[in-house]
């Protein structure tokens, strides 16, 4: 399959499907000329340039006549990239490299940053390849580090990932024939300015949230059955008269998921009455920040921009995080709100003593623990890395967006949430056996997946069984009828 690179509104359907699904990527007649206008601009723009251009050009690349030097201009660009290149310790994943990639791709394509279009194809040669650079995170609390790591094996240097082995750039030229890039005027910079780190990571985070958001529903919905909750605190009447779109889709999907269990619990807790409400305002927050996300992955980013039909070239801020930076941070503490109520219904059920299996109590509250302590980090992630403002010795660049270290911890926040509800869904699996009718949809959508835990026999793994939980989160199947129209 093939995407076309062009001036299309992206979406974040679209984009899932281009990382996930082994997507080719390919230049559009339309980003073509947006490119190679912008390039050609730029150097009829240098051709006749006598003094330096800020950010284009610096008064290092004229000779003593006023005249420009297109080697010293090559060296100074690749000197950018290789003095920004200086971060250490732990790297991106793979999918949010891969997505760093596309996103720079696409926001070269738009024609504002005047590079060759030997550039932009060489990055879709590394998509395409899954020669994947390797970007470190440590030391980057914006973008600008991480970028100039992925922009560096285009010269021959840095490090890249190939089949999760990682080789030097250098030896990309014997291998496929990859000749180190020359880059031009301004090309380093609109390698290394813009928001493609952060703004991959909210991709990857508000997907798996959104996912998330179904599943915390389907599997409150069993701990409600398996407690005993009264579902008229999910009546679409109650919902009414407060129309939070995010209450009302939770009750709707709640009602769509309970079983006609008749039991009921004289005591409720609010872990469970309050679950339209509490999942509901997940629901608002994540809507609200994929809108911002929505915005980022369909705009130039790069700073200095040219608009060939103003015959003129603008230096702006387009590559600062903080639209992102709040947007992620927005979406941490939500989704701690989501693990925090998951936590307490965990609690809730073990504490239901006399419906666990014989001398299996013990190995269930230490679930309970482990879900405690996954709440305590995730209080501690969710503190907002926007409200920071490090003073750094360059005074030009003194407001910080802080994108990176937000996205990075609301990655692993987005990792912890799924954990916690792996726990919810395998301490309430324990309840399963005779709880439900055979045609209950729960019982069919979970029973192949109860069966391989093996919870009532000896071979019974408390740490298996959670691994396969997660596992079965992750590559759950959204297609059976009753989660459609589910999604936010």
């Amino acid at each position: 399959m093939i995407h076309y690179i062009s001036n299309e509104t992206l979406n974040l359907e679209r984009l899932e499907v281009i990382i996930s699904e082994g997507v080719k990527l390919k230049l559009s007649e339309e980003a073509v000329v947006n490119i190679e206008k912008s390039y050609t601009y730029l150097q009829n723009r240098l051709k006749n340039a006598t003094n330096p251009i800020e950010n284009v050009v610096s008064a290092s690349c004229f000779d003593s006549n006023g005249k420009i030097l297109p080697q010293k201009i090559s060296e100074n660009q690749h000197n950018l990239l290789k003095s920004y290149a200086c971060g250490f310790g732990r790297t991106a994943p793979d999918t949010i490299v891969k997505l760093m990639l596309f996103l720079k791709i696409q926001s070269l394509s738009y024609g504002y940053s005047g590079v060759h279009l030997k550039t932009v194809e060489r990055l879709i040669d590394f998509f395409n390849n899954d020669i994947l650079p390797v970007v470190y995170l440590e030391g980057a609390p914006d973008d600008r580090i991480s970028l100039a790591n992925m922009a560096l094996p285009l010269i021959g240097e840095g490090e890249v990932r190939i089949n999760g082995k990682v080789f030097s750039a250098c030896e990309l030229e014997a291998q496929y024939g990859w000749q180190p890039l020359q880059l031009g005027a301004k090309e380093g910079e609109a390698l290394l300015v813009g928001t493609q780190l952060t703004t991959a990571y909210a991709v990857y985070c508000l997907i798996k949230s959104l996912k998330i958001c179904v599943l915390s529903d389907f599997i409150a919905s069993l701990s409600a059955d398996v407690f005993g909750a009264d579902a008229s605190p999910f009546l679409a009447e109650v919902q009414a008269v407060r129309p939070h779109k995010g209450q009302i889709l939770t009750a709707k999907n709640l009602r769509t998921f309970l079983s006609n269990n008749e039991k009921k619990e004289q005591y409720v807790p609010e872990a469970f009455y309050a679950i339209p409400q509490v999942h509901g305002a997940v629901k608002d927050a994540i809507a609200a920040v994929r809108k911002v996300i929505r915005t980022e992955i369909n705009s130039a980013t790069d700073n200095t921009l040219i608009f060939q039909e103003l015959n003129a070239i603008f230096y702006g801020g387009n590559s600062h995080t903080l639209p992102l930076s709040f947007a992620l941070d927005y979406l941490a503490i939500a989704l701690t709100g989501l693990g925090n109520i998951s936590e307490r219904r965990t609690f809730h059920l073990i504490n239901k003593t006399e419906h666990l299996p014989n001398k299996k109590t013990l190995d269930f509250w230490v679930l309970q623990r482990m879900g405690e302590g996954i709440s305590v980090e995730n209080k501690h992630l969710a503190v907002p890395t926007s409200a920071e403002n490090p003073m750094l010795i360059e005074k030009r660049f003194d407001i910080k967006g802080m994108g990176g270290s937000a996205a990075v911890k609301c990655y692993q926040l987005v990792e912890n949430i799924q954990q916690l509800l792996a726990i919810e869904l395998l301490t309430a699996m324990l309840f399963l056996e005779n709880q439900f009718d055979e045609n209950d949809v729960k019982r069919v959508i979970l029973q192949d997946f109860r069966n391989d835990l093996k919870i009532n026999k000896k071979s019974f793994s408390l740490k298996k069984s959670l691994e396969k939980t997660i596992r079965f989160l992750e590559n759950f199947d959204f297609s059976h009828q009753i989660f459609q129209n589910s999604k936010i």
